[in-house]
């Protein structure tokens, strides 16, 4: 299990943080902030097309290829798994905005059901949420207990050729959260997948992550 992201990949469904992690150390944090933003804003500029595209290449690099130094430049805090960081904790600065990956797919063999148009919005949202595709039956971030359903509207695409994985097609479940107040907080991303397309490991696929992230 030396890549807690890549675990259960099998047909490139995967999950970002595939290994169990509940975070139970941390101390209340301060009220305010972390609200998951519409999939129709466009905070600093980026649409959640837009960030997909940009991170794409660092998303599929694994545990060891993801890392503080290989952060792609963009005006966010990504929160991902990384061998450099196995307490998946991460401190930023106040009116830091988050971009949080919950669940990612791309079109390196061997692809499960049929891979969707990344151009098409509509459809990558069906490749994620149809029950004949993969099926969501739920994915959530909870911020500091505060569970948010994530709609299909928030599973988006990008053509981002060349990728670490070996993929030139990217598609990705994801929010941006607006600034937390100061103080030590919680992020758990988790979802539950049923769908037909999964018949091959298994039919199910659920998982959960917990990430802190500290604000001063």
């Amino acid at each position: 299990m030396a890549d807690p992201m890549m675990l259960r990949r099998r047909g490139r469904v995967t999950i970002l943080g595939a290994a169990l992690c509940v975070v139970t150390a941390a101390a209340p944090a301060l009220a305010g902030g972390g609200e998951v933003l519409s999939p129709t804003e466009q905070p600093k500029g980026y649409s959640l097309a837009e960030i997909a595209e940009a991170t794409a290449a660092f998303n599929t690099s694994g545990t060891n290829g993801r890392s503080e130094a290989t952060e792609p430049p963009v005006p966010f805090q990504i929160l991902y798994t990384s061998a450099t960081n196995p307490s998946n904790t991460f401190l930023v600065q106040p009116g830091t905005q988050l971009y949080v990956p919950v669940v990612l797919v791309d079109d390196s063999a061997p692809i499960l059901g049929d891979f969707p148009d990344v151009n098409d919005p509509e459809a990558v949202s069906d490749y994620y949420f149809n029950p004949e595709q993969l099926g969501a039956e739920f994915i959530e971030i909870v911020v500091d207990g505060e569970v948010t359903s994530l709609e299909p509207e928030y599973a988006v695409g990008a053509e981002t050729p060349g990728l670490p994985s070996g993929g030139d097609l990217y598609t990705v479940a994801a929010v941006f959260l607006s600034p937390l107040s100061p103080g030590t907080h919680t992020v758990t991303i988790r979802m539950r997948f049923t769908g037909a397309a999964l018949a091959e490991i298994g039919g199910v696929f659920e998982d959960e992550e917990t990430y802190t992230v500290i604000v001063r």
